[in-house]
């Protein structure tokens, strides 16, 4: 397919397009730096956009992969179903409604330009608690949505400016730390009211009409560079399966699969083969499983492509109904991100078979989610703790995969220490890197982690989500796998308990250690074929312990002197190839 973009001068393009996303990180900017919970304020779990009338995506900052077709999806139902007048507010949560999972609180405010509705400005932000059973609403074990937390259908908070304190009153009445939940709504509002005015001081700049058609150009023009990247990529069918470690409810793992079919510049991805929907919350919801697919092709393309919804237009999904990634109502669906990890890490997989030494090995395709509740002993106040992690990221070409990162959906930070334990009753003892558990390769997958955290109130309740364990990231053209997750507790006397990849409401008290290791990313390439230079710098560094240098690398590294040895690493190589 050509797609013909309409002329424009190609420097107000450049100003709007730069503009727009400037204003979006504006935004994005405004509620982290507004917000009152860590997870928003320090690990940058929230996202912002703005949209055209008809809910069309025009600008989206680099914030979190995972949320570029959750809020487009909200954005249509609301602009299909609502009647919106100036100065209205929209909240929504609704997972089966064009939200992702009960968490993630939508925002929209409606742009007007001469009382004419001309874009939607949006935020999106993961709350750290909106009820449900377990703290921080995030049970690996529901078996329905209702279990999972509070729902909120599309509603106006403010009509017309003015709010509608109900709503707010309800939410507060049916979340564990209401002071926080709403701090943050009201963060997610300041970051819409920004959206609004930069929105309107660009029509104000251009016309409105201008603007509109300059936007259009956008979206054809980001869809026509994207269609020249897909087309320079071999056609034809190719998949690949990936496997979550369980539901959370039995033990036997999840496989998800990914058809894709590619013929010149357009790309039909195909679930079937996947599984049925399952008991547990790792279903996935309509807008997260476009997510994934569009990140999961988005990677195989130049990432100088403005994010839009011209981006989108390439790319047919096809989901058989009661699967994983098309479940029937009301099948719980709050462990989604689990799933939607798993699907773009499964979907750079399948394009591994067509990019020939260009391929990339597998990372951490999942965020461990870690929630603690209890009273602080100080305060006497109750506290919801909420933190997600990553891991190793796969090797690739051109080196070695990031160490202790989040994976290919999430894009956020590790709260800093010191505010986690400013915030809560916790104590981290031990964060540290896990040498050797990034896979061996001529590169090298990224390292995982360890961290030990106390717990220190009188008794509380542990959630925790991961995956890997059972399915560690593999490497590729001879690269190794990366080493898989684990989770144990040990008690304040000493006993230790090692824990499966997903419990809920796992009761702790004072004294009590988590520990977490989280995955290493997959290696490239032969092990022995790394540059030793490359080898003993990351034994240096204390990345690879003297063993896997010997062993897996066949790299000499004198350690009384902390000299290589070149010659004898020479030697050592050809003699295990002529051997």
């Amino acid at each position: 397919m050509v797609v013909t973009v309409k002329k424009t001068d190609p420097v107000t393009l450049e100003v709007v397009s730069n503009y727009l996303v400037s204003a979006v990180r504006e935004m994005g900017a405004t509620l982290r730096r507004t917000a009152y919970s860590t997870i928003l304020r320090e690990s940058m779990d929230c996202s912002a956009a703005l949209f055209d009338a008809k809910g069309q995506l025009i600008a989206q900052a680099d914030h979190v992969p995972s949320h570029q077709g959750s809020l487009a999806f909200a954005a249509r139902r609301i602009a299909e179903t609502m009647t919106l007048d100036p100065e209205d507010v929209v909240i929504l949560n609704h997972p089966y409604e064009g939200g992702t999972h009960h968490p993630d609180i939508l925002i929209f405010k409606p742009i007007f330009v001469d009382g004419i509705l001309c874009a939607l400005s949006a935020a999106l932000g993961h709350h750290i608690d909106v009820g449900g059973r377990s703290p921080g609403s995030i049970s690996s074990d529901a078996r329905d949505v209702f279990e999972e937390g509070l729902i909120i259908p599309a509603l106006k908070l403010y009509r017309k400016g003015e709010l509608i304190p109900e709503i707010l009153q309800m939410i507060t009445a049916n979340v564990r730390v209401p002071e926080k939940t709403m701090g943050d709504i009201r963060a997610e509002i300041a970051a819409v009211t920004i959206g609004e005015s930069r929105y309107v001081e660009l029509a104000r700049k251009y016309g409105r009409l201008e603007l509109q058609a300059t936007i259009e150009v956008c979206l054809d023009n980001s869809e026509q560079l994207m269609r020249e990247d897909l087309a320079r990529l071999p056609d034809g069918s190719f998949s690949a399966t990936g496997h979550l470690d369980s539901d959370g409810i039995s033990e036997t793992p999840v496989p998800v699969t990914v058809n894709i079919t590619k013929k010149g510049s357009d790309v039909v991805v195909d679930f079937s083969g996947s599984s049925p929907q399952v008991e547990g919350p790792f279903n996935c919801s309509l807008s997260s499983v476009y997510s994934a697919v569009y990140a999961g092709v988005r990677y195989m393309v130049s990432p100088l492509i403005m994010q839009n919804e011209g981006c989108y237009r390439p790319i047919q999904v096809v989901r058989p109904e009661g699967t994983i990634v098309n479940p029937r109502r009301p099948a719980p669906i709050s462990g989604r991100f689990t799933t939607l990890e798993r699907i773009a890490d499964t979907i750079v997989l399948a394009f591994n078979s067509i990019r020939g030494d260009d391929q990339v090995a597998s990372g951490v395709a999942c965020v461990c989610s870690f929630a603690v509740d209890g009273v602080d002993n100080q305060s006497g106040r109750p506290f919801v703790c909420f933190e997600i992690f990553g891991g190793g990221w796969g090797a690739t070409e051109k080196g070695d995969g990031l160490d202790a990162s989040f994976g290919l959906m999430a894009n956020c930070y590790d709260t800093p220490i010191e505010a986690v334990e400013m915030e809560y009753p916790l104590r981290v003892e031990n964060y540290n890197l896990i040498a050797d558990s990034g896979g061996a390769g001529k590169y090298r997958g990224g390292l995982g982690f360890y961290r030990n955290t106390r717990y220190l109130a009188e008794q509380g309740r542990y959630t925790n989500r991961s995956e890997t364990s059972r399915f560690p990231p593999p490497g590729v053209l001879g690269g190794e796998a990366g080493t898989p997750s684990s989770q144990r507790l040990i008690r304040a006397g000493g006993e230790l308990e090692p824990l499966p990849s997903k419990i809920t409401n796992l009761t702790i008290r004072s004294g009590d250690r988590i520990e977490m290791a989280q995955p290493g990313g997959g290696g490239y390439g032969r092990a022995r074929d790394r540059d030793p230079e490359l080898v003993f710098s990351d034994w240096l560094d204390g990345k690879v312990t003297s063993r896997a240098v010997l062993d897996v690398y066949a790299v000499v590294i004198d350690t009384d002197s902390s000299e290589l040895d070149l010659e004898a690493t020479r030697k050592l190589r050809s003699s295990l190839r002529d051997g």
